[in-house]
């Protein structure tokens, strides 16, 4: 078989976007979006954490990270506190809110995974997770060789 790149890469493209409206019209139509659950994700794994820290973890700039933070924040999800060791440094974390969305949309997520790959052997899965991680560490070695210019 002889396939163009383009046309594996297309492919790819097209299923993220089926992937995306199954979920919404299976879920709903969501208020907050992927970069935002990311934020609520990490949130929930590591508590309070400064927008600093969470914007090395999303890997993003910390104007990014504030700008996701506000959104959530006025959505309340997330609320923003002064640290008790260093007042002028913000810590995010869930509120409430926050923490009950974050965990159903994981819960969601399980079934919208399982369902996802419902089609496949586990050879099949297997295969498609080493090639995507081929894929994934391509692209941090590019990231490293070229330095992190966020």
């Amino acid at each position: 078989m002889n396939l163009k790149d383009e046309d594996v890469v297309e492919m790819f493209f097209e299923v993220m976007k089926l992937n995306r409206s199954y979920s919404e019209n299976r879920y709903g139509n969501m208020d907050v979006f992927r970069g935002q659950y990311s934020c609520l994700f990490i949130l929930e794994r590591t508590g309070p954490i400064s927008q600093k820290e969470l914007a090395g973890i999303l890997r993003i700039r910390p104007a990014s990270a504030g700008e996701i933070l506000a959104k959530l924040e006025q959505k309340g999800l997330v609320r923003r506190r002064p640290s008790r060791a260093d007042g002028r440094v913000l810590l995010a974390s869930l509120t409430e809110e926050g923490a009950q969305r974050a965990g159903q949309v994981r819960k969601d997520r399980a079934i919208a995974h399982k369902e996802m790959l419902s089609g496949l052997t586990e050879e099949e899965k297997y295969s498609f997770y080493q090639t995507l991680k081929k894929i994934r560490n391509y692209y941090l070695e590019l990231e490293e060789d070229h330095g992190d210019r966020n």
